[in-house]
């Protein structure tokens, strides 16, 4: 996901650091670690072409790479499994394995994202009814867990959708569905117009519509939670303790100013932290102002997005489809979050485009193409991890 300006930008500071113009990276070695199976750079209404320019792969340092493809989905074969399941976890990963570079499913020559339309297997799915997102939250979430939270439980268990405002909705469901007091947070929010002379901007946007104004990234106006309610960081604020954005988390106290949690993924878990409220400034061309919102920088994440989901591993996931994915790897990611072919549920809602066991794929085969022209040969005992999160070791 990370851009390659990120690398250019590391080569062009360790050149300087290490007085070495010669060399890429200063002449240091390094190592990354992905699958660009997975979703890529996010860039707002941006084509296909431009966010295809913005990864590794179309940057001047990615012919200087060789690229080691490993071969065991890990995340499936981890634990000690029976002769009866090998063969079916077998099947699942190489299943897996064809979504991610797009060998199956029929072409849609009218989907403006040239997207296949593939069959879901009968045993994935749950079936569309009255209550068939109840049956998902079921599945994902026992009685029992909802009423008696551990972080073992919660950090192993997801429902992912392609949007926010899906996610929003199902984590308002089951934040519902708990016991406890529910307490609301009220963010501060103002803006500050481009126009340096817009006097009347405080009758046009008065501080009820700011309220009520919503952005991918930003917490929402009214934050509502419980203790015990699993929550998921929007920022980076302290990587020494553990707090990145994506660590999830445990609300143990919910105090005036700030909010204690448990840590409950990543290599700080179980660790206590205190939340403080953090300045969110949304500075976007189609604004006529500066947006800032001040808000703690978190979301309830019983339900996640997507993009979001990249990197974790859980015992029980379900996949909520009200619409299909929209980008490169978001159904491949979604799916290789299961440990298990018995982890998983989807749920697919009728729609004009699709019928209720079929759903489109989004793959950009020229990028996977370009990653293959620079593989070496494979080692057999090396091992594939389907997903690894860019990051520089």
């Amino acid at each position: 996901m990370s851009d390659r300006r990120c690398f250019e930008c590391l080569d062009r500071s360790l050149k300087d650091v290490l007085g070495n113009d010669t060399d890429l990276f200063g002449g240091m070695s390094i190592l990354l670690g992905g699958d660009f199976r997975q979703t890529l750079p996010v860039k707002p209404k941006s084509s296909r072409s431009e966010i295809l320019n913005s990864t590794l792969p179309r940057s001047y340092l990615w012919s200087s790479f060789r690229v080691y493809t490993l071969t065991e989905n890990i995340r499936i074969n981890g634990d000690s499994q029976s002769s009866n399941t090998i063969q079916t976890s077998a099947t699942f990963a190489s299943w897996l394995l064809d979504i991610g570079n797009g060998l199956i499913g029929e072409p849609d020559a009218d989907d403006p994202h040239n997207a296949k339309t593939i069959e879901i297997p009968p045993d994935f799915l749950i079936q569309e009814e009255a209550n068939s997102l109840q049956s998902l939250i079921n599945f994902v979430y026992q009685d029992s867990i909802l009423i008696n939270p551990c972080a073992e439980n919660l950090s192993s268990r997801a429902i992912v959708c392609p949007k926010n405002d899906t996610a929003d909705k199902i984590n308002k469901i089951i934040l519902n569905m708990t016991p406890g007091e529910i307490k609301c947070y009220i963010s501060h929010d103002s803006m500050i117009p481009h126009m340096q002379n817009s006097a009347d901007s405080e009758t046009l946007y008065p501080q009820e519509y700011l309220n009520q104004l919503s952005f991918p990234g930003i917490p929402p106006h009214k934050l509502d939670l419980k203790v015990n309610t699993p929550i998921i960081l929007l920022r980076n604020i302290n990587q020494t303790l553990g707090l990145c954005n994506g660590t999830r988390l445990l609300v143990s106290q919910l105090l005036p100013k700030v909010i204690e949690a448990y840590i409950i993924t990543g290599t700080s878990t179980g660790n206590r932290v205190y939340i403080p409220r953090i300045k969110f400034v949304h500075n976007n061309k189609d604004l006529p102002f500066v947006f800032t919102r001040r808000q703690f920088p978190i979301k309830v994440c019983y339900a996640m997005t997507i993009n979001k989901s990249q990197g974790q591993s859980l015992k029980k996931i379900g996949v909520y489809l009200p619409q299909p994915v929209f980008t490169h790897g978001q159904l491949y990611v979604a799916l290789s979050r299961a440990t298990s072919p018995n982890s998983l549920k989807i749920l697919i809602t009728s729609n004009e485009d699709n019928c209720l066991n079929t759903t489109k794929i989004v793959v950009f085969p020229e990028l996977l193409h370009q990653v293959n022209h620079n593989e070496v040969i494979v080692t057999k005992h090396l091992f594939y991890i389907f997903s690894i999160d860019f990051q520089i070791l």
